[in-house]
């Protein structure tokens, strides 16, 4: 059998994100999967056709995914300029359907906030489902505020997840 494909694509204002994306890369790896950690601003539409499982991670803004208005407000707090470009949602919109491989989403979100209803990954979750995917339970990760830092263990809990996401992935293909 061959090394399962995975991509981890993300999106990342403050650096947060982009270390919870490459712990699910490592922990993807870890149960034996060959990773493309992808971030949003350059990753393009072929990407759910050449992956079999594909991880998608984006901050939680307003309760739900960045729009262009809260990357602006990110970029006026101190984020890089690229990052109002694009984001997972535009991503999300433009991409062609590819119905074949799996997807898991994730989300980083103020620690404050784990309470409230709204989530990036759920967002994600709800979109792709919508248009058919097979998508895996979402989950969140948490930082102490907008930016940061991660709490205590989120990176550890992050690989620990992507691991047990991966050996689930490789079980089902085998079964």
């Amino acid at each position: 059998m061959n090394q399962m494909r995975a991509a981890v694509v993300y999106e990342s204002m403050f650096g947060n994100t982009a270390t919870i994306a490459t712990s699910v890369a490592n922990g993807l790896r870890s149960a034996g999967m060959q990773v493309k950690v992808i971030p949003v601003t350059v990753a393009g539409d072929d990407v759910l056709r050449t992956h079999d499982l594909v991880v998608i991670g984006a901050p939680t803004h307003t309760l739900g995914l960045s729009r262009p208005s809260t990357r602006a407000d990110a970029v006026l707090r101190g984020a890089p300029a690229e990052v109002e470009a694009r984001g997972v949602r535009e991503w999300l919109e433009d991409l062609q359907d590819a119905h074949s491989v799996r997807i898991a989403a994730f989300d980083t979100r103020a620690r404050a906030m784990r309470h409230l209803p709204g989530s990036a990954a759920r967002h994600v979750a709800h979109l792709l489902r919508r248009r058919g995917y097979d998508v895996a339970p979402s989950t969140s990760f948490y930082v102490g505020s907008t930016k940061g830092p991660l709490a205590h263990e989120e990176e550890a809990r992050a690989g620990d997840w992507a691991t047990d996401l991966g050996h689930r992935m490789i079980r089902r293909v085998v079964a």
